[in-house]
Order: C-alpha cells, then sequence, then structure tokens
C-alpha cells in the first residue's frame, strides 16, 4: 500500500486548499523503468518482426531500378610525371681545367656535336713520346726484316754447297771405284789407287762440312723471323698504346650523345674539372645534361589491384592543365611485369610524340588507363548489391506484382566503381530494390516509391 504525504498548501484562483501527492517507493520506481523499456523496445522490434501483419500495417516506402544493357567500362586514374624520352648527364672521363665552353642551357644541340673542351698537356706530351716510341719500332721492324732475307740468301748459299759437294762425292766414288777396278787388273800402281781414296774421303767431308753450314744458315733465319715477329708484336703494342692515348685524349673533348637539349650546366670555362671515374660520390657532379623531348615518356604507377589488367597497348588519356585542349591520348607502350615492394605499384610508360616541345619533363598530371571494357553487359548501380556477411555471397532485394521483397542471389563482374556487372541472376525485367541494403526481409511488404 503506497503511502502518502501532505506536500505544502498552494493557492490558486483565491482558494486556500490543502493537496496530497503520492510518493512512489524506489522499487516501485524501478518496475515502472522496466516497464517502459519493455515498451520501447517492443514497438522497435514490431515493424521488423517479419510477420505479415506488421509489414501491411506499416510497410517501408523504397525505391526501385531495372537492370540495364550497357557498355561497361573500368579505368583507373593516377598521377602521371612526365619524363624525357632520353636523358643522359655527362660526366668527364679526364681530368683538367676547362679550356673551352661551347654551349649553355636550352641550346639544341645534335649527336656528336662539341659541347666544351678540357686542357690535358700532359696527355698530349705522352701521346708525342708515344708516337716517337711506336715509329722507332716500326724502323726496328725494318732493320729485321732487312735480316730475314740476308739469313734467306745465306741459306740458299749453303744449299747450293751442299748440292755441290755432293756432286763432287759422287764423282770422286766413280774416280775411285774405276781406279780400284784398274788396280786389280794391275793397269795402274797403288799409289793412285791411294790418291783417289784421299780425294774421295775429302768430298765426303766436303759435304758434310756444307751441310752443317746449311744447317746453321737455317737457324740463323729462324732466329730472324722470331726477332723480326717479336719487333712487329712490340710495335702492335706500342700502335696500341698511341691508340689508347689518342681515346684518351678524345675524352678531352665533350660531345653530344644523341640530340636533344641542354638543361643544366654545372661548369665555366677555367675550373677544374675532376676524373668522374676516381672522384668521390661526394665530389661527382654532372657536367651537363642532355634530353631529348621530341618524344617523352609518361610514367605511371598502377595500384597492385589493377596490375592484372594493365596491358601494353591499353588506351589512355593523359590531362593536364598546360597542354593545348587539356587532354590527349595514347596507348600503354611498356610495362615494368614487377611491383614496387614499398609502394606496392607497377611502373607504366607512355609514349607521345612531342615535337613542339609542349610537354617538358617534370611536367605532373591525371592519366586515366581504360583497364577493361565489355559490350552488352547486365548493370546495376552498385547501390543495389547487397554482400553477405561472409563477404562471397551477393543478392538483391527484388520487389514483385505484390509488393513482396525477396532476396535473389546474384553473380558479379566487372565493377566500373559507379555500376557491377550481373552475370547471372537476374533477367533485366526485375524491379530492384536500390538502397536500403541491409533493412528489407524475405516477404516483407514494401511501398514503392514511383
Amino acid at each position: 500500500m503506497n503511502r502518502v504525504r501532505t506536500c505544502s498548501t498552494f493557492k490558486n484562483v483565491g482558494l486556500n486548499r490543502s493537496v496530497a501527492a503520492p510518493v512512489i517507493e524506489p522499487s516501485n520506481v524501478r518496475c515502472v523503468s522496466i516497464f517502459v523499456l519493455l515498451a520501447l523496445m517492443f514497438a522497435a522490434w514490431m515493424p521488423a518482426a517479419g510477420g505479415q501483419g506488421s509489414a501491411t500495417i506499416n510497410p517501408v516506402a523504397v525505391k526501385t531500378t531495372q537492370p540495364k544493357q550497357v557498355t561497361l567500362r573500368r579505368s583507373t586514374t593516377q598521377p602521371a610525371t612526365v619524363r624525357a624520352f632520353f636523358e643522359a648527364e655527362l660526366y668527364a672521363k679526364v681530368g683538367g681545367y676547362l679550356k673551352k665552353l661551347y654551349v649553355d642551357i636550352g641550346d639544341q644541340v645534335e649527336e656528336g656535336q662539341k659541347l666544351a673542351e678540357i686542357d690535358v698537356p700532359e696527355m698530349l706530351k705522352a701521346n708525342e713520346r708515344q708516337e716517337a716510341e711506336v715509329t722507332r719500332l716500326q724502323r726496328e721492324k725494318v732493320r729485321y726484316d732487312a735480316a730475314i732475307e740476308v739469313a734467306r740468301a745465306k741459306l740458299e748459299q749453303a744449299q747450293a754447297g751442299v748440292k755441290q759437294a755432293a756432286a763432287r762425292l759422287r764423282a770422286d766414288r766413280s774416280e775411285y771405284k774405276r781406279i780400284e777396278e784398274l788396280v786389280e787388273s794391275k793397269a795402274t800402281t797403288q799409289r793412285l789407287r791411294d790418291e783417289t781414296l784421299n780425294r774421295l774421303q775429302s768430298s765426303e767431308a766436303a759435304l758434310l762440312s756444307q751441310k752443317a753450314n746449311y744447317n746453321v744458315a737455317q737457324a740463323e733465319l729462324k732466329v730472324a723471323v722470331a726477332t723480326a715477329e717479336s719487333a712487329e708484336a712490340a710495335k702492335e703494342v706500342a700502335q696500341k698504346q698511341l691508340e689508347e692515348h689518342n681515346v684518351l685524349i678524345g675524352y678531352a673533348t665533350l660531345r653530344a650523345p644523341f640530340d636533344g637539349i641542354v638543361t643544366h650546366r654545372t661548369v665555366d670555362p677555367g675550373d677544374l674539372v675532376q676524373n668522374g671515374q676516381s672522384s668521390s660520390r661526394a665530389e661527382k657532379k654532372p657536367l651537363f645534361t642532355i634530353v631529348q623531348i621530341d618524344k617523352v615518356r609518361v610514367k605511371v604507377p598502377i595500384p597492385e589491384r589493377d596490375v592484372a589488367l594493365a596491358d601494353v597497348g591499353d588506351k589512355v588519356q593523359f590531362k593536364h592543365g598546360a597542354l593545348p585542349g587539356g587532354a590527349i591520348e595514347g596507348k600503354i607502350a611498356r610495362t615494368s611485369k614487377s611491383l614496387d615492394p614499398i609502394t606496392r605499384t607497377m611502373m607504366v610508360e607512355i609514349d607521345f610524340p612531342n615535337p613542339r616541345h609542349k610537354m617538358l619533363p617534370g611536367m605532373f598530371g591525371q592519366m586515366t588507363i581504360l583497364l577493361e571494357e565489355s559490350s552488352d553487359r547486365l548493370v546495376l548501380p552498385a547501390a543495389c548489391i547487397h554482400n553477405g556477411e561472409n563477404g562471397s555471397e551477393c543478392h538483391v532485394c527484388v520487389v514483385d506484382s505484390s509488393n513482396k521483397v525477396r532476396h535473389v542471389p546474384v553473380t558479379t563482374g566487372l565493377d566500373d566503381g559507379h555500376q557491377i556487372e550481373i552475370v547471372s541472376g537476374l533477367t533485366g525485367e526485375e524491379q530492384v530494390v536500390l538502397g536500403m541494403l541491409g533493412r528489407l526481409l524475405p516477404n516483407q511488404t514494401v511501398k514503392v516509391l514511383r
């Protein structure tokens, strides 16, 4: 039983009376609070209870759309940077003082054109010494060639002596045989036989001597030939060293590697130029930078999600505020075929002709690449597609002729960021709820807004 207490007396319209106000105990306050909370929860549950009666009592207003047949394009727009088609930083191959400067920044140069000259007096003197050495070796080679001719003459002379001695020996042998027969027949004396034998032995010794002379002459010819060949080799080495000196002296003249424009110059006449090969990394600096911009390459990093669709030949559109017309079209010329491990992007390049040099290295713009294009595709707005809890099952909410909701599973395809291709699940005649994903239950009655 509730207890009451008397409140203070108040006046109203000239009347004085005492009013007794009921005071509720704390336990009763808690009961009332719980009752109110349950009432609110029941009111919130009623529209979505899934029952026929509740949906009919308070139908949800929805907008619907029909799938359309369109040409679906998927593209990506990424920041793009203009680069020179060729760019060369020129360093000095030899050290010395800069003697002459022929070009400045902005100058158009042709392949092989002189850019600057470095003074290299020490190399010039060394080159003169090497030229003198080559001349000396050439003269020695002439002398050794003459020695070969002398050795050949001696060899021929020794060969003739051998032949002469051999002929003399044959004659003496015949004579000795004839005398020996006469001695045996008592037709001559023994003394004549001995004299003939002595001449025969002398001829044999002479032949051996001539053969020895021939061998000596042959050896001398070989020595002369070997000496001449050695002199020829020494001359060739000296000639190669002279050519090397000339090449190094040629490096003292810096020339343009290709047709282009000078964009940087870091030296003036009289500056001491360091050898680019021997100087440290901190001291290294290019003397000139030459770029070729008759054709430029625009570099674009493609994010990992689009890498599989980016191919050579894909159409592109490059937009830059400084370009006449605002945009130019082209095609992908090459891809790096690898991703940067830090940015997870793949670099692609697009070549653009630039005869008037309106596109300059360093310019920054936006490149739109058409990754994929499909015609006559059934599509729905992206807001119509509902992903299941596991992220793999997709469905749409279709309103039938009796304004009842059906969840229809669909298979999706190409997505351009605004519309999604419906590969299967719909015929194209359905009325699909636009938006309100996750709030409509199967068999729920809705009100279609016209």
